[in-house]
This record gives structure tokens, C-alpha cells and sequence, in this order.
């Protein structure tokens, strides 16, 4: 449902249990300084919140949640993450300027930036999905 869930596929090629898949998913959320981080035997789910602390180069600051699931029969690890309170706060920023500001500039300016915002989260979560089918396929 573009804009507000991406989701990622990626497929396991080595043969790694679920256990595997799962605590390598966690570590690297982790080392990203995820702080909610609930998982079970196929999933990690993690509850990132919007505006927490962190910086505004970090593309999971713009996040609100994110799941991985591991399907050990077709080994393929899903990554779906939702983007509902930026798509709030960027549309609402939007209807107000478009009210108080004129010419194209001043309207179309928390448009872009909401195209710039959803580019920086789609190809860092791609990224981030990536570094893990990397590290459970190379490493």
C-alpha cells in the first residue's frame, strides 16, 4: 500500500535455521540502536516510534514500525515497514502551506520534501535488508 508500507523479499540462499535467520536479524537491529525489539521462532518485530532520539540522517527516525519474517519452507525473509506518521505530518505541513504561502515555490516545497523523505526511507530499508540477507549468505 505505497506510500505508507514498503515491503522488501529477499531469499536465504545457505542453508541457516530459523533460529539463525532470526538472532542475526536481531543483532543487526542492534548495531542500528533499534530499542524495541520483539521476536519469536519466525519473526522480529520492532517498534521503532517516530521521533525518537535520533539524528535527522538516520533513515529509521522516519519510521514508525518495522516486521521480518522468515519463511524457512521457500527461505525467503520478508521486511515490511510502516510509514504512517510521516505520511501524517507531512500531509498536514502541506495543506498549511499550500493555505499560507504563495506561488510555486512556497506550495510545492513540503511536497518534495516528502518525496526526498520517502526516497531516504525506501533505500535505506532496502539497504538495511541487504546488509542482512548479505551477512546470512556471505558471512
Amino acid at each position: 500500500m505505497f506510500p505508507f508500507i514498503y515491503t522488501f523479499k529477499r531469499t536465504i540462499i545457505t542453508d541457516k535455521t530459523p533460529k539463525n535467520v532470526i538472532d542475526t536479524v536481531r543483532d543487526s537491529l542492534i548495531e542500528k540502536k533499534v530499542q524495541d525489539i520483539l521476536y519469536t521462532n519466525k519473526t522480529v518485530y520492532f517498534d521503532e516510534g517516530f521521533l525518537k532520539a535520533r539524528s535527522n540522517n538516520d533513515y529509521l527516525a522516519m519510521i514508525d514500525n518495522g516486521k521480518f519474517i522468515y519463511d524457512e519452507e521457500s527461505r525467503v525473509l520478508t521486511y515490511k515497514v510502516k510509514l504512517w506518521r510521516l505520511n501524517i505530518i507531512a500531509i498536514v505541513l502541506g495543506i498549511f502551506t499550500c493555505i499560507y504561502f504563495d506561488g510555486f515555490f512556497g506550495k510545492s516545497i513540503p511536497f518534495l520534501g516528502l518525496i526526498v523523505n520517502h526516497l531516504f526511507s525506501y533505500f535505506g530499508s532496502q539497504g538495511l535488508i541487504n546488509e542482512i540477507s548479505h551477512k546470512l549468505n556471505y558471512l
